[in-house]
């Protein structure tokens, strides 16, 4: 009797496995992270999951927690889990410093913790996903007495997975669904969120023989919506049924979630369906308990009514593996849009291949066909990788989000729709618009439509060289770009009035304070002009923060007042008279290095007979500061142009804040200002500040060698290059490779003009320096240094630091006094414009340079990056070394190319180190090194290359020096040879750069049509605007060059328009720190179908910004939405409200 007793007790509290009739399941699994990296400050990694044992117990529902090992040390997490066996325990493998540590395996440290390279098992090399393998499982036994079954990670290898079914008898893994580009991976083509035997060579496809597959069932994280998912980026990826996912980008609840699970948990052509549930522990409890309960709650109810089952990931596995022992079976998902739309999909897999037909806006057509390549290895098998990229390093297949192939079988309406099942072939059937029937075949191997058959490669084939016969191309019209001697003449007279009485005046009256009578005028004039931009743009923003802007013409009246009364003292000393040959030769290189400078910026901006033309970084770069500039014309701190509604942070844009302060009072068009006015003057400024630094550094009595050392010194400042060039031709055979070695080159001053304004500032700031003699001197150089930071705060970091260490080496007050009173001011600009809660940099030690050797886009050199981690992974820290070592070698030696002659200068670092001017020098060049090879910056890494700029602008000058000095020694037809070898090998980097900017079509383009449609826009009243988010996929579509919407996501209408966006600019969102994503979603789902008025007015936007190329349309109202202007390739709306 006690043992009945006993027997129907245990029956009542262990979890009851009871399936539904028509064999749907359902697992909930919440994965549980620990301390590592926990960034939750008011919840702690137990709160969350405490919450949902309590949730489920409510409704006596078994489930899996796959818990991270940082997680098993977690008590309070183990003692719940521990006390109720309704649980299943399972292993979550996500790579951390815990779990490497605990393996005796170095943590690879990427850009964020959830990187590829860092987080998955495919970051770390076989043997070393062994021993992290081997010591989360020992742990894990030895806290729970057995291995567990069930594992997961985003994305679990095959290596790694077979090595756990073999070694402790894994029977049920968990991947990531499709996601294209969220967290910055790619897992992408396996069965659509469907169980599947994987193949032991490749866990994203499934076995296609029993000798091939891994017995293991592969379960999917996140299913997505059939319908929606579909898509690069966030916004696709999040139509799931997580919680997190439908809330936060798409406002969506509980019915959405039902909806899925409606659709999951009823295909009748399939004989089972399963789909995965649960809430990682990382987010906000009190922000989604509501939801993980209406998510349980909507599962009860249809496990009441026998429609589901729900069952551990262990339970389901066995389950599958008992029913299907042989291969993964045949699934079709058959999916109306869950938001309502008229739109359909139907996902087919099978262990040959898996398709993705859709009915949408294009009509009925396959959007992604991918055969499954039995054996095929999979990325990251052997060694590891740093990125896993799924998608777009496939083959043979049809895939319109990777290569924007799509396979159009009608275009229109269809009616009449059914799936059937014939056999072993499921059939689409269908009406097109034209009333003809149409039959589409899922064959076990082939597609047949409408009786033919095509084999998947060929289908492939077939559709993807039809597209690429169809793409449209702009024909550009040949022409001048539109000009007039009256309006140049114009513009010119004001800029040089504005320049003279605004910058000039105020700045030569402070500098010949400072130096004395017998300083040549033109270094008074070079030194006066930087600092007359920094009192003029710092007068312009100190004004507007008191809303007093129009108080800068009393200024500029001042000003001319005082140039009317002390115009003999201030011009005293003023002479154009050349006084012999070597002058001549000197102001031609400058003038030739400053036409050399102007090639990749003049034409951008220009209007051709075709539009509006931009040349290389200016298709973004200068796009962005034209919208910025716009916004500063009209407030400071302005409105963040591409985050509507939001004041930018994290930028320094007192140069933008200088342009628009120009336009302001001239009237000037910005695209002037940015692409011809500035460049010019910055160009000019350069070779004449640097003439005159490197006359100061060169202490020489012969003033032949003095000549040839600022001949050679400016010389290498226009023109030097790295060593790319050499690189290129070895990869490719030709000359190129401008950034190889990461640093932009000469060529490119006027590409940065934050750089080339604060590069200009620095050089003054460096003449200065020896004449600190009295307190304006320190005030200068204060005013100097410390506005730096709102210019480009690279350079600020360098000065101020090398301010602080030679001032203590040196033990020198003014040194010091400068550092306190410029880093005062720096702090007060900082703090007013950037997130002090935002970390900026990031310590990372050589990413660049890793990059550098890595990367087949840069360097590139295989064998020398497999060194370096063969040295790592066995413990050979001599090859280990020795490869970092070269590595850093080559990422010096190749930025540098001909200036690689100031290295030289290191022979003399008793001399340097005794010179205070030297020691500055040298200590800032370190420095401008050292940044980069060990930090790198949020948003994007790649930014903090930018400290090597100046470093490399101090070489040049160096280089200069040494190579004069060089040649000056040796026998003078020596001399000569190796002086023209000089002169012809150092401009090849940048003249193969140069000559891409010389073509008549431009890298990216403003139609016509499209120009007048911004025109008309910028006519009307301020307002917030919203357009359609960029969409890389129109790249397939139409051949180069293309239109700006096509190139790349810029801020065009913003720039071109004068007004805010709702959002766009991705990559500048990015630096900026600006939480986008979120936006773009937004915006996508209202042109996707939502129409959503309220959205409109919740975000304050008053205009739809629609090129037609999107193919997307707007339900007009009268009284709401109302269309203002179109022509043939734009609509605007405007919304009333």
């Amino acid at each position: 009797m006690l043992k009945i007793l006993c027997l129907i007790f245990f029956m009542f509290i262990l979890p009851q496995t009871i399936f539904a009739q028509g064999s749907s399941f359902v697992s909930i699994v919440n994965p549980v992270r620990g301390a590592d990296f926990w960034d939750l400050k008011n919840q702690e990694p137990w709160i969350m999951v405490l919450g949902q044992i309590e949730t489920l117990k409510k409704y006596n529902f078994p489930a899996t927690f796959l818990l991270r090992f940082d997680a098993l040390s977690d008590d309070v997490i183990m003692r719940a889990l521990n006390k109720d066996q309704n649980f299943e325990k399972g292993l979550f493998l996500e790579v951390t410093p815990t779990l490497t540590n605990a393996a005796g395996v170095s943590y690879h440290k990427s850009d964020n913790w959830h990187g590829a390279g860092s987080a998955f098992l495919t970051g770390y090399e076989p043997g070393d996903r062994v021993k992290l393998i081997d010591a989360a499982f020992k742990k894990f036994k030895k806290i729970f007495g057995d291995y567990p079954k069930s594992i997961g990670a985003w994305w679990v290898d095959s290596y790694s997975l077979e090595y756990m079914q073999k070694e402790y008898g894994i029977s049920a893994s968990l991947i990531v669904s499709d996601q294209y580009s969220t967290d910055n991976y790619q897992i992408w083509g396996q069965y659509f969120s469907t169980p599947y035997y994987p193949s032991k060579k490749n866990a994203l496809h499934p076995a296609q023989t029993i000798e091939n597959k891994m017995s293991v069932v592969m379960m999917q994280w996140a299913p997505r919506d059939p319908v929606n998912s579909y898509g690069n980026g966030v916004m696709e990826s999040t139509y799931s049924v997580q919680a997190n996912d439908y809330i936060d980008y798409h406002n969506l609840d509980t019915k959405y979630f039902t909806n899925l699970l409606n659709l999951y948990t009823n295909q009748p052509l399939n004989q089972f369906s399963h789909l995965v549930v649960g809430l990682e522990n990382s987010y906000s409890w009190e922000k989604y308990k509501a939801e993980y309960s209406n998510q349980i709650e909507a599962l009860s109810k249809k496990k009441n009514i026998g429609e589901v089952s729900v069952v551990t990931m262990k339970d389901f596995a066995s389950w599958y593996k008992n029913r299907f022992p042989g291969l993964s079976l045949p699934q079709i998902i058959v999916a109306d849009d869950p938001l309502g739309s008229l739109n359909k999909t139907i996902w087919f897999m099978n262990p040959y291949f898996r398709a993705g037909w859709f009915f949408n806006k294009d009509g009925s057509l396959f959007r992604d066909i991918r055969q499954y390549i039995d054996g095929e290895q999979e990325l990251c098998f052997q060694s590891r990788c740093d990125s896993v990229n799924f998608a777009t390093n496939a083959t043979r297949v049809l895939d319109e989000v990777s290569f924007g192939h799509k396979w159009v079988i009608d275009e229109g309406k269809i009616s009449d729709f059914k799936v059937i099942k014939q056999g072993d072939n499921f059939v689409i059937n269908y009406k097109n618009e034209a009333g003809n029937a149409r039959k589409i075949e899922f064959l076990p191997r082939d597609i047949s439509i409408d009786g033919k058959i095509s084999s998947i490669d060929g289908a492939i084939l077939e559709a993807t060289k039809h597209q690429l016969n169809q793409k449209e191309r702009i024909d550009l019209k040949k022409g001048w770009f539109e000009w007039s001697a009256q309006s140049i003449a114009a513009k010119i007279i004001k800029f040089l009035i504005f320049i003279i009485i605004g910058c000039l005046v105020p700045g030569l009256l402070m500098i010949k304070k400072v130096f004395s009578q017998e300083t040549p005028f033109w270094k008074k004039i070079s030194l006066a002009l930087p600092l007359g931009f920094v009192l003029i743009t710092l007068l312009f923003y100190l004004l507007s923060l008191v809303d007093f802007r129009q108080g800068i013409f009393i200024y500029l009246i001042f000003n001319l007042l005082l140039l009317i009364k002390s115009r003999k003292q201030i011009f005293s000393d003023f002479s154009l008279k050349i006084k012999d040959k070597y002058s001549f030769i000197l102001i031609g290189l400058i003038g030739t290095g400053t036409i050399f400078q102007q090639l990749p910026v003049f034409k951008s901006g220009l209007h051709f007979p075709y539009g509006l033309g931009f040349w290389g970084p200016n298709t973004h770069d200068g796009i962005w500061h034209i919208s910025l500039i716009n916004q500063l014309v009209k407030s400071t701190p302005p409105e963040n142009p591409i985050f509507a509604r939001e004041v930018l942070t994290n930028y320094h844009f007192f140069y933008d804040l200088f342009v628009a302060l120009t336009n302001y009072v001239s009237a000037i068009p910005v695209a002037d200002l940015l692409f011809r006015f500035y460049p010019i003057i910055f160009s000019l400024l350069l070779g004449i500040l640097t003439y005159f630094l490197i006359n100061l550094l060169v202490t020489e009595k012969n003033l032949w060698k003095k000549r040839l050392a600022c001949f050679f010194g400016i010389y290498l400042v226009y023109f030097s290059g790295s060593f790319g060039w050499i690189v290129e031709f070895i990869k490719v055979r030709h000359l190129g490779g401008e950034s190889a070695f990461w640093a932009n080159q000469s060529i490119s001053f006027n590409l940065n003009p934050p750089f080339a304004i604060s590069l200009l500032i620095v050089i003054a700031i460096l003449q200065l320096l020896p004449n600190l003699k009295n307190k304006l001197s320190i005030l200068i150089i204060t005013i100097l240094a410390g506005s730096l930071i709102a210019f480009k705060a690279y350079p600020a970091i360098l000065i101020l630091f090398s301010l602080a260490i030679v001032g203590i080496l040196k033990k020198n007050r003014q040194y010091i006094l400068v550092f306190l009173f410029s880093a005062f001011l720096s702090l007060i600009l900082f703090l007013f414009n950037f997130s002090v809660d935002k970390q900026l940099i990031i310590f990372s030690p050589f990413w660049f340079i890793h990059s550098m050797v890595d990367s087949p886009d840069r360097v590139g050199w295989v064998r020398l990056s497999l060194a370096r981690v063969a040295g790592w992974e066995s413990g050979n820290w001599f090859k280990f070394l020795t490869a970092e070592l070269i590595s850093l070698v080559i990422f010096i030696l190749g930025n540098l190319g001909t200036r690689v002659f100031a290295l030289l200068y290191l022979r003399k670092m008793k001399h340097i180190v005794r010179h205070t001017n030297y020691l500055f020098l040298f200590v800032f060049s370190l420095l401008s090194l050292i940044i980069p090879v060990f930090f790198i910056q949020s948003g994007n890494p790649w930014n903090t290359i930018q400290f090597i700029y100046y470093g490399l602008y101090i070489s040049a000058v160096a280089g200069g020096i040494i190579f004069a000095q060089v040649i000056s020694s040796i026998n003078k037809i020596l001399a000569l040879v190796f002086a023209v070898l000089f002169l012809l090998i150092t401009p090849i980097n940048s003249w193969a750069t140069a000559n891409g900017y010389l073509n008549y079509q431009p890298h990216a383009l403003v139609t016509n049509e499209e120009l007048e449609a911004l025109n008309f826009l910028k006519t009307k009243e301020d307002g917030v605007v919203l357009t359609y988010p960029y969409d890389q996929k129109l790249k397939t579509q139409m051949a180069e060059p293309w239109p700006i919407l096509i190139y790349d996501s810029t801020s065009y209408v913003s720039a071109l328009s004068g007004k805010v966006i709702f959002v766009e600019d991705e990559p500048q969102n990015q630096i900026l720190l600006t939480d986008y994503k979120k936006r773009i979603v937004a915006a996508k789902d209202f042109f996707n179908g939502s129409f959503d008025i309220n959205f409109l007015l919740n975000n304050n936007i008053k205009y739809i910004y629609l090129p037609k190329i999107y193919n997307a349309w707007i339900k007009e109202n009268p009284e709401v939405i109302k269309n203002i202007f179109e022509n043939e390739e734009v609509v605007i709306y405007e919304a009333n409200f």
